[in-house]
């Protein structure tokens, strides 16, 4: 026998057993593969994990500002919610009430209001123009590598740039020969007998106001067309890769029933890649409840005066800018829940009506 084995006597007649250091080796040949995916590991701790579980601490320490901290002070009064009552209530800490709270004007209501608008109409109405022009794109030959080129040109560029000049469109750009230059959506409407709007710039009219929230409702509607026209190169992406893989016996035996082409869209398209768009709503959703830069672009620094157009990151940043990480970690926190709830609820309503 092998001097690296021992024998050992068992009921069942000798058994050879390794020495420790033998198993120990063979062990940790086994877990070679955690070296692989080590690096990713320790990144998604120090860039993830960390700061989720700084943010569930910091959120829970009153009046935390990370300012005093770095003085050599404690930083904080005390232990508990106030920053998520300072957060939801928008007024002063009950406990620190003599602090002045700088929010540059923004309001949480406000700000997720603003949020969720954009988010619930520009994901489902980009979801189905892209779905459209997929299939459109799937229907043509000539020229279908231009196509898919020139849609997603719009994912390849910086979305403050996108802004930017996307705000152009829909607003008084200046004045030349003592005329006022009025943007590419003005002259469209002048065209048709209208009247130039001031879709960016107005903060005291072309509004509805619900209480305290304000529904710009000329801004919305920018807004909410640069994020359906943004959203759809990674969209129409998906989806025509997606389309590619539709067994082709279904659209021939649909045909052969009569089926119009409609209904074929409808009853056999969509269900067979309805995996994609339950993902393409999810993913959206996270991302329109993230919005940030977009609306910086095309509204400046202040979100469309006063934080009229303010969303719930933009709201976050206005705290980190000001030194007062207690009230961002809080609002931080709220963000996560509501991204948590919402995407739990699609997850549950794709078990009944996403097809795999």
């Amino acid at each position: 026998m092998s001097n690296s084995l021992v024998s050992k006597n068992t009921a069942n007649g000798p058994k050879s057993e390794l020495p420790f250091k033998e198993k120990l080796s063979r062990f940790l040949k086994s877990q070679q593969g955690w070296l692989f995916v080590l690096p990713a590991v320790l990144l998604m701790v120090i860039f993830t994990f960390y700061p989720i579980a700084s943010a569930f601490v910091n959120a829970l320490k009153e009046n935390y500002s990370r300012l005093a901290s770095v003085g050599g002070g404690k930083g904080y009064g005390g232990w508990g919610f106030e920053n998520f009552y300072v957060v939801f209530t928008g007024t002063s800490s009950s406990k620190y009430s003599g602090i002045t709270i700088p929010t540059g004007g923004a309001n949480f209501v406000q700000c997720l209001v603003n949020t969720m608008i954009l988010t619930f109409i520009s994901v489902p109405l980009s979801t189905l123009l892209a779905l459209l022009i997929s299939v459109a794109l799937n229907s043509i030959k000539p020229l279908q590598k231009a196509f898919q080129t020139v849609f997603f040109l719009p994912y390849l560029t910086n979305a403050l740039a996108m802004g930017a000049v996307f705000a152009t469109f829909f607003t008084i750009i200046g004045h030349r020969n003592n005329v006022d230059s009025y943007g590419l959506m003005n002259y469209v409407i002048q065209l048709f007998g209208g009247q130039p709007i001031d879709w960016i710039s107005n903060t005291t009219t072309q509004k509805w106001e619900i209480g305290n929230v304000v529904i710009p409702y000329t801004k919305y509607f920018v807004m909410i067309v640069y994020e359906v026209w943004s959203g759809l190169p990674f969209k129409i992406l998906i989806l025509f890769s997606s389309l590619q893989s539709v067994n082709k016996q279904y659209y021939d035996a649909a045909k052969v029933d009569g089926a119009s082409k409609s209904k074929i869209l409808w009853k056999i398209t969509t269900p067979l890649i309805s995996p994609m768009l339950s993902y393409l709503i999810i993913t959206g959703i996270m991302g329109g409840m993230k919005q940030y830069s977009a609306v910086v672009g095309v509204f400046g620094q202040d979100m469309g005066g006063d934080y009229q157009m303010g969303t719930m990151v933009g709201y976050i940043y206005q705290y980190l800018g000001n030194g007062y990480y207690g009230y961002a970690f809080a609002g931080s926190l709220i963000l996560f829940a509501i991204i948590m709830v919402i995407t739990v609820i699609n997850l549950q309503v794709s078990k009944k009506r996403v097809h795999y």
